[in-house]
């Protein structure tokens, strides 16, 4: 399949397979193939970190979230390619599940993803209690650099700097100058593990990407070659959002868009 002529597959969005998703799977895809796409993946949450924690929010139910992606995909075999991936809230206690999870179902991509800290997922306001945004995202980048020998199979860093879609302060982004060293230690540990940092349009605000731009550039710096495009949509308003500006950015910084087949790195 070609996947070229300007064309960035969306890799992070979730359907009501996920807790928090309100839109059929089939949705996106009439969708996807309504707009002529040549790939779509889809990467439900499985936060088996909240449920070790004793949340009681569902998972996602993986074996009629894998039968829905065969079904589609037998559907709609000659007009999309259909990929099927998840993502985990990483926990180090979490880690064994997950890696059995990957053993059985043979993913095409893992996001890991860090959503909890202190035990409170950082959407929620207790999260902010009695702690500075500094204290937090110190935290946080703490968190991110651990999750990055997460030892089950995986692949794409999922939106670096989440914390700031939810700061009490209201500014969007954590910046790199203020940060840096935590930034460098973890983009230097992407790189060497041979993980790809996923550029994610969700920010709950004005700033156009998770990381940012500043982030974006130290990544190439260091090294960095492979990104992945996810709008982390949970309804089809959202589907491939900034994808034009995102695609822009890719290609003046010189990154190679990738997504993945069974764990397999593929170049757009």
């Amino acid at each position: 399949m070609d996947t070229k002529e300007n064309f960035s597959p969306d890799l992070h969005i979730h359907s009501f397979f996920s807790y928090d998703g309100n839109e059929k799977t089939e949705t996106y895809i009439k969708k996807a193939v309504e707009r002529g796409d040549k790939i779509i993946g889809f990467s439900e949450h499985y936060d088996f970190d909240c449920r070790l924690l004793g949340d009681t929010t569902p998972l996602c139910d993986i074996e009629k979230y894998h039968s829905e992606i065969l079904r589609l995909r037998d559907k709609y075999a000659r007009k999309i390619e259909i990929l099927f991936g998840i993502e985990f809230g990483y926990d180090r206690k979490a880690c064994a599940h997950y890696a059995e999870l990957v053993q059985k179902y043979n993913f095409d991509y893992v996001i890991n993803s860090v959503h909890l800290i202190n035990g409170k997922d950082c959407c929620r306001s207790e999260c902010w209690e009695n702690k500075t945004e500094k204290e937090l995202y110190v935290k946080y980048f703490e968190k991110v650099f651990q999750s990055i020998d997460a030892v089950y199979p995986w692949q794409i860093v999922g939106h670096l700097g989440y914390p700031c879609r939810y700061a009490p302060s209201g500014m969007r982004e954590i910046p790199y100058v203020n940060y840096k060293e935590f930034y460098d230690e973890i983009l230097k540990k992407i790189i060497q593990n041979g993980k790809v940092l996923e550029i994610n349009t969700s920010t709950k605000g004005n700033v156009l990407c998770l990381p940012n731009i500043e982030v974006l550039r130290r990544y190439k710096e260091l090294g960095g070659k492979y990104v992945t495009f996810g709008s982390d949509a949970h309804s089809i308003e959202r589907y491939r959002e900034k994808e034009n500006k995102i695609r822009e950015i890719i290609e003046n910084s010189g990154f190679s868009e990738v997504f993945f087949r069974k764990g397999c790195l593929c170049e757009i």
